[in-house]
């Protein structure tokens, strides 16, 4: 090989590089807007589920509402009772 050829070569590789390294970057870029798009959407569900819970603990209070004032509901129909405290 003749010192053209060479650097005909080089030049190629170095061209390959300068290539490799305009992607890498690009795709860090892309990661990094990827990890803030992901945090954006942890914080979001992170707040539904704790709206999940607070609705969770409202049913449950209102099962327990039902089921008292269901358990009231029987005791005046069976036992006739003119009105039962809870």
């Amino acid at each position: 090989m003749n010192k053209y050829e060479l650097k005909y070569m080089f030049e190629q590789e170095t061209l390959k590089v300068e290539n490799l390294i305009d992607v890498v970057g690009k795709n860090a870029h892309h990661i990094q807007d990827l990890s803030a798009e992901l945090k954006k959407k942890d914080e979001n569900i992170d707040k539904l589920i704790a709206r999940l819970n607070d609705k969770r603990e409202e049913v449950y209070k209102l099962k327990n509402i039902i089921q008292s004032q269901t358990q009231k509901n029987l005791r005046e129909y069976h036992f006739g009772e003119e009105s039962v405290d809870n």
